[in-house]
């Protein structure tokens, strides 16, 4: 599963089987692309723009797209501007790919009005309870050294960018798994130290530099698509750069919005950006 494969999965609420995060999840689910993408080392998120550093193939068809509308894209995008080019059909793509690896199981129906109407059935709840796992491992207390730490840093910023904390530790009884996630990605990003630490301790000797530079690198980004999705996501709140729309309910059995309607985007690789601001991490 990529990034973004998890971060859909962790969404979605195991009893009623409601896709949570609204309007902010399909922006998520682009920086997860840009995250995954980064840290293959395919590409640089700069402070002015995206940098594609190695074309090259990449396994997963999605993300092979991505980085070749990157790299189709003059002149660069910045981070903004390519969050803002989000289709609005973004989550139920990822919904498909969720039902190609039998994770969820989907009915799709028409209304009266002749919508398209999606209602999950069921889910792959021992998948998500592992991925839940994994973001405990991050965020507890002394928190020990885990090879994938830098991933799941950088999925942990992006749950808590994108309001799923109630959707992963959900009621009363998640409510410290909470205060944890959101002390954990603090307002500079994510807590001091954290991932650098743990991915050095756990990196044999001859790879120690390697490690430090990864781990590093894992902290920046989450700093950086975390504070781009605040942004953005205080545009949407207050209406600005035309994203108020989308906020409207959709068709999905959670309320979100997956009309496949939007912004003007160029071409059909999950490329195109909206135009916008030039302002960098």
């Amino acid at each position: 599963m990529t990034m973004g494969d998890e971060l859909l999965l962790l969404a979605i609420e195991p009893r009623g089987r409601r896709i949570r995060g609204g309007g902010r999840l399909r922006f998520a689910l682009r920086a997860a692309e840009l995250a995954e993408l980064a840290m293959a080392g395919r590409i640089a998120l700069g402070e002015r723009r995206i940098d594609v550093l190695d074309p090259s193939h990449v396994a997963d068809g999605r993300l092979n797209n991505v980085l070749h509308a990157l790299g189709a894209e003059t002149p660069a995008p910045t981070v903004t501007e390519w969050l803002r080019g989000t289709r609005s059909s973004l989550v139920t793509e990822y919904v498909s790919r969720l039902q190609d690896q039998k994770a969820v199981r989907v009915r799709r129906w028409r209304d009266r009005g002749g919508r398209t109407r999606n209602d999950i059935r069921s889910l792959d709840v021992p998948r998500r309870r592992a991925l839940v796992a994994r973001l405990d491992a991050v965020i507890r207390p002394g928190a020990g050294a885990a090879p994938a730490a830098g991933r799941d840093l950088v999925l942990a910023a992006l749950v808590q960018a994108a309001g799923l904390a109630g959707a992963v530790y959900p009621g009363p009884r998640g409510f410290p798994a909470r205060r944890r996630l959101a002390g954990f990605v603090a307002a500079d990003g994510v807590a001091a130290g954290g991932v650098a630490a743990a991915t050095a301790q756990a990196a044999v000797a001859a790879d120690q530099d390697l490690a430090e530079r990864l781990a590093i690198g894992a902290d920046l980004l989450s700093r950086g698509l975390h504070g781009q999705l605040s942004k953005l996501y205080a545009d949407i709140t207050t209406g600005g750069h035309g994203l108020g729309h989308d906020l409207d309910p959709g068709s999905w059995s959670g309320g979100h919005h997956t009309s496949g309607t939007g912004g003007h985007h160029a071409g059909g690789h999950g490329g195109g950006h909206h135009g916008g601001g030039h302002d960098g991490w």
